[in-house]
């Protein structure tokens, strides 16, 4: 490999990278906009939602970082390029830094692009939402209050939620989401903060649950909190 073909490589190479790296930032400008509709078309999607586009977001860090470095040692690369007419590649002559450093830079790019197409092949799965499902309910501790149970007395707590004389109806005539409802309990001050990221985390679980997530038992301290709050919000009733 003499010294034009060297050139060439490392000239187009990064020419390459950020075309691919432009046209997968336009694809997943698309990709975040169909799943703000799903959020738009059931609210319940939410958090599952939020999960996926965080890790897009550090899925695309990785990506950046890593396109960035080949192309910046790419172009440096050339810039100290020290190879003289006719140099090869051979076992019987001399060592060379500079042959060595292309061999690694060379390889760099491959991971780069290699990591590009799994992250295309990803986010572009039917599959993605389900997965990110799966992946969440990996975060949950198993418990010992069957998950029945739970739902039971979560729908408990979103009818003592709803029987709020401030949720009657929403402006626009539309049912309020139970997203909607805890931040106006928090921001408005009608419980502790703590206790609406408590409710906040219990929805959270139950939006998983209905979504598919494999889970089988929840903790007792959330089926505990969960019957607190319905009380909670009982007594916040009689007080507005």
């Amino acid at each position: 490999m003499d010294r034009t073909a060297l050139d060439w490589l490392f000239s187009t190479a990064p020419q390459a990278l950020a075309a691919l790296v432009g046209l997968i930032f336009a694809g997943v400008a698309f990709i975040v906009g169909a799943i703000d509709k799903q959020v738009e078309e059931d609210d319940s999607r939410e958090d599952i939602c939020i999960a996926m586009k965080k890790q897009i977001h550090n899925d695309m860090k990785r990506l950046f970082w890593l396109s960035g470095f080949s192309i910046i040692l790419d172009l440096a690369l050339l810039l100290l390029n020290p190879i003289e007419e006719g140099l090869r590649f051979s076992f019987e002559g001399k060592f060379s830094l500079y042959l060595t450093l292309a061999g690694g830079i060379l390889i760099l790019n491959a991971v780069t692009l290699v990591y590009s197409l799994w992250f295309i092949a990803t986010v572009a799965n039917p599959d993605y939402f389900s997965k990110t499902v799966k992946r969440l309910s990996l975060l949950e501790h198993g418990g010992d209050v069957d998950v029945k149970d739970f739902l039971m007395e979560y729908i408990e707590m979103e009818k003592a939620l709803r029987a709020l004389p401030i949720f009657e109806a929403s402006q626009d005539g539309k049912q309020w989401t139970v997203s909607e409802m805890l931040k106006v309990l928090k921001y408005r001050r009608f419980l502790d903060a703590r206790d609406v990221d408590d409710m906040f985390a219990l929805n959270r679980l139950r939006n998983l649950i209905m979504h598919g997530a494999d889970i089988q038992h929840v903790e007792r301290n959330m089926y505990d909190k969960v019957k607190k709050y319905t009380s909670d919000l009982v007594v916040l009733k009689n007080k507005l």
